[in-house]
């Protein structure tokens, strides 16, 4: 059995989206923050493929590349950044994924690799997969949002906030769940941050249809509105 995919990166809000992204298809992933760590793990656990992320310390990643495809057994590499280099292409890289990073490619990568294993060794991969709450549509595996026909505009950390509240529409999720929710476990974050991150989040949907974040008081916030035609309001369904 493969150890699903290995993510070399020092960006935690990078990580917890590919996190998600990854482990809703069905790949389970694993961070790794040491060049030692990563090398070792890839010895011991035979990845599935190894994720790069070249946008910072370029050069230190280029080094890291390179060693990972000496090692033995060298597992498909795929490379995040900021802008197409000569120096990448020259390592021979399996894939190279530019900012504004879309993870169909990464995905279609990745589930390329599946189809060439032996059956027992493939991580089980769930169809794209949709949260839908009045006329509020999330695609969590495009990674997109759209309200009325309109892309709603979220960052990473917005749209977790969002998908926080989608996945139980119903249910009033306090300020400490969205923080769980939304940023990594080491972080120190107010209240008030929180606050204003929904009210971002308020805003960009109100562009396009009446409010439907509702604020209770003292506790937390949920969401209003009836359920979408269709579909149970805050069901996630799969598409093919």
């Amino acid at each position: 059995m493969h150890a699903g995919v290995l993510i070399y990166t020092c960006n935690a809000e990078l990580f917890l989206l590919l996190e998600y992204i990854l482990e809703t298809e069905g790949f389970p992933v694993r961070h790794c923050s040491d060049v030692s760590e990563l090398v070792g793990t890839i010895g011991a656990r035979k990845p599935l493929a190894v994720l790069v992320d070249c946008s910072d310390r370029q050069l230190e990643a280029y080094g890291l590349c390179r060693r990972i495809k000496a090692t033995r057994d060298r597992p498909p590499i795929a490379v995040l950044t900021n802008a197409p280099s000569s120096d990448l292409s020259s390592l021979g890289i399996d894939i190279v994924i530019c900012s504004p990073y879309d993870p169909r490619h990464l995905l279609a990568f990745l589930k390329g690799i599946q189809t060439s294993l032996p059956y027992g060794s493939r991580p089980d991969v769930s169809r794209e997969q949709i949260f839908r709450h009045a006329d509020i549509e999330m695609n969590v595996t495009r990674i997109r949002v759209m309200r009325n026909g309109h892309a709603v505009s979220l960052s990473a950390l917005q749209f977790r906030l969002l998908l926080q509240l989608l996945s139980m529409p119903d249910v009033v999720h306090s300020r400490d769940d969205l923080i769980a929710a939304g940023w990594p476990p080491e972080a120190e974050v107010e209240p008030r941050t929180v606050d204003i991150h929904i009210g971002h989040i308020r805003r960009a949907l109100n562009q396009f249809g009446p409010d439907v974040i509702r604020t209770v008081r003292s506790i937390g916030y949920s969401l209003d509105g009836l359920a979408a035609p269709g579909g149970k309001s805050g069901a996630l369904h799969s598409a093919g």
